[in-house]
């Protein structure tokens, strides 16, 4: 596996991993704090943000390991061809689903950064919260596409790392 390759299928996790981290930092600090007697009034806004980064980041990875819930009684009817065929129909329009939401995201995104909106309590762009949802499309739509390109080369959809 090249090193672009493994450096996008890390990339997901290592993020996945510091966000978490850094929640669960955040929030012990918060409890501390208060029984202190002070309060970090950033606290709750960082932690809700980088929750909204962690959901869409672990969608992805969803996708990229085929563990998303899925109603498969009437797929497994199928013989094994239809079956294939379906998947790729699903995920055909799972990765529609995500392009527009790609670009309704990407607009709405346009549009906080040309306001220049600030966050209530940390007093950063607003900006840098809603580009959760056109960076976890993206990664989605990418997650997708290779997910159909391995069904359609008779590859294990499942897992796609390698």
């Amino acid at each position: 596996m090249n090193l672009a390759k493994r450096v996008f299928n890390s990339l997901e996790n290592y993020l996945l991993a510091f966000f978490m981290a850094a929640i669960v930092v955040i929030v012990f600090l918060q409890v501390v704090f208060r029984q202190l007697g002070q309060s970090l009034s950033w606290s709750e806004e960082l932690a809700r943000y980088l929750l909204v980064w962690i959901t869409l980041i672990g969608a992805s990875q969803g996708v990229k390991r085929a563990s998303h819930v899925g109603v498969e009684a009437f797929a497994l009817l199928l013989p094994p061809k239809a079956r294939k065929a379906v998947d790729i129909v699903a995920s055909a329009l799972c990765l529609l689903f995500w392009a527009l939401i790609e670009y309704h995201s990407l607009s709405i995104l346009r549009l906080q950064i040309a306001n220049n909106q600030l966050s209530p309590a940390m007093r950063v762009p607003i900006w840098m919260a809603y580009a959760a949802l056109p960076t976890g499309a993206a990664l989605m739509i990418v997650r997708y596409f290779q997910g159909i390109t391995r069904l359609a080369l008779n590859k294990d959809a499942v897992d796609l790392e390698g």
